[in-house]
């Protein structure tokens, strides 16, 4: 499981009071390396849950063919939560809730239609990284082939962004990026449809059958 590091240094340093002759300072330097092997385990399984709330969300309210719930409702927006194994065993919560997050949704969810039919097509993929890809623009005529460029290039910014807000409204440090792409990676590989192309984590490409 991946980890990260959080300060636990005022916990230690209120346990350093004077006792046994030893200096209120000895106590404080014996308690610093508390301060540096203590570590929070990061939500790996929360922010999976998460991810994959949201993207279901996207792809199945259109195969069902009815409307998402309202930017404003929490359903697919739980806050998801583990027992991390630090010192301090505390609960960690992943979120995905806020005005940005929900915004950026609908911008997605407003070019969902599209990016389905290319994947459908062979057309499409999803990468490691959390990223739409033009895998075979050969399918193309020319003014198509323009369109999906753009509609990529959209779909990309958008998803930078949520990667962004995620990392934001988590407190994470900017070193967890890649923890929260790979995350949204799987999320989205696993509710694309057949003939999409993917991407494994090795980086070999193939078409979901």
């Amino acid at each position: 499981m991946m980890k990260f590091y959080r300060s636990t240094c005022s916990l230690a340093l209120l346990l350093a009071v004077p006792s046994g002759g030893l200096t209120l300072g000895a106590l404080a330097l014996a308690a610093l390396p508390a301060c540096v092997t203590v570590n929070v385990n990061f939500p790996e399984s929360a922010a999976q849950k998460a991810t994959d709330d949201y993207v279901r969300d996207l792809y199945r309210a259109k195969e069902r063919g009815k409307s998402a719930p309202a930017a404003g409702d929490t359903t697919f927006f739980q806050n998801f939560s583990l027992i991390s194994n630090a010192l301090a065993a505390d609960e960690e919560n992943f979120k995905l809730d806020s005005s940005k997050s929900s915004g950026i949704k609908e911008k997605l969810r407003s070019r969902i239609d599209e990016v389905i039919t290319y994947k459908r097509m062979g057309v499409l993929g999803e990468n490691g990284d959390g990223k739409l890809v033009l895998k075979d623009p050969s399918k193309l005529k020319t003014l198509q082939k323009q369109r999906v460029e753009t509609l990529v290039k959209q779909e990309n910014v958008d998803r930078d962004d949520l990667y962004q807000e995620v990392l934001k409204i988590n407190k994470l440090p900017d070193t967890r990026m890649r923890n929260i792409e790979q995350s949204f990676a799987r999320s989205f590989q696993a509710e694309s449809p057949s003939g999409t192309w993917l991407q494994t984590s090795e980086g070999q490409w193939s078409q979901k059958p």
